[in-house]
């Protein structure tokens, strides 16, 4: 783990390295289910598309911005606010299920006329990716999976009518999400704490929806197949797609235990490394923009 003064320098360096001019990309929407996804679009039509998705514990698409905007010199490159997150509605029926969000990521190829996207995970939605390319097989043609966290599945039931996280100022933000133990961009950049934020009455509420994790929704015509949490381990051997690995060698996702068992029981999995903490796009983007173009190269 980095100490405080090197953290703060590699904050420095990675966001003097995101100091471009504004990207050109589209702000865009679509309907999906029971909520409108938003979702930004760069560069233009040309190899396999790539669609990038953000974790839970707080990122959006807002993190992918400028690490999709030098991915897209020769392809269309998607990032978008899973629901209940960002600029992405919330559910009114509190549907967070893995069947809802893997609609998601359908809706979005078919809104784009997409039949076989790449598709890639960052923490939470690495998982996420692992079971799309499991249960959808076809429709997807790579697999790629960033520093997500394959512990053993633990179910559990956090429910609906949760408190939302409000902070008095943006800097209590920054402070709360600067104890984790590997703390993402929102700790590092106030100019994104802003962006994640929206004000409210008692001060700052994060843009999430307090039940995010639900995975049972409350309208009973929505039937649903599978709990929120998943089993990655039950999901992996069903994989066709070719699968990309990308790990920060100063996180604390994929642990040497972990990197062991996948070594051993999917040797077909194609790895790399970042010299990073887990927010990778915000650490280390160019060591990421530079294993993913070497993974697509030829697709």
């Amino acid at each position: 783990m980095l100490d405080r003064r090197s953290l703060l320098q590699t904050s420095a360096a990675s966001m003097a390295a995101l100091a471009l001019p504004a990207p050109a990309h589209a702000d865009e929407r679509f309907a999906s289910g029971d909520v409108t996804i938003f979702y930004r679009r760069f560069g233009k039509p040309g190899k396999t598309p790539l669609v990038l998705m953000h974790g839970a514990n707080y990122f959006d698409s807002f993190d992918w911005i400028n690490v999709a905007q030098k991915l897209a010199t020769d392809r269309e490159v998607v990032c978008f606010d899973m629901r209940g997150f960002g600029e992405s509605s919330w559910s009114p029926s509190k549907n967070y299920s893995v069947d809802a969000l893997m609609g998601d990521i359908r809706a979005l190829s078919a809104h784009l006329g997409w039949r076989k996207p790449i598709v890639a995970g960052h923490s939470f939605s690495g998982r996420l990716a692992v079971s799309f390319a499991s249960n959808f097989p076809d429709e997807l043609s790579r697999l790629i999976v960033i520093d997500s966290a394959f512990g053993e599945y633990e179910p559990s039931a956090k429910g609906i009518n949760n408190p939302p996280v409000i902070f008095p100022t943006v800097e209590a933000a920054m402070e709360r999400f600067g104890k984790l133990a590997n703390p993402p961009r929102i700790s590092q950049d106030r100019a994104r704490a802003e962006q994640a934020l929206t004000k409210v009455a008692a001060g700052y509420q994060l843009k999430r929806d307090p039940d995010y994790s639900n995975a049972n929704p409350t309208d009973p015509s929505v039937k649903v197949r599978r709990v929120r949490e998943l089993d990655v381990w039950e999901e992996l051997p069903k994989v066709k797609a070719p699968m990309y690995f990308l790990r920060g060698l100063k996180s604390n996702r994929f642990t040497p235990p972990i990197v062991a068992r996948l070594n051993k029981d999917f040797p077909q999995i194609v790895w790399a490394t970042a010299d990073s903490m887990h927010d990778i796009p915000f650490y280390a983007p160019d060591e990421l923009i530079a294993a993913l173009r070497s993974f697509m190269q030829d697709v």
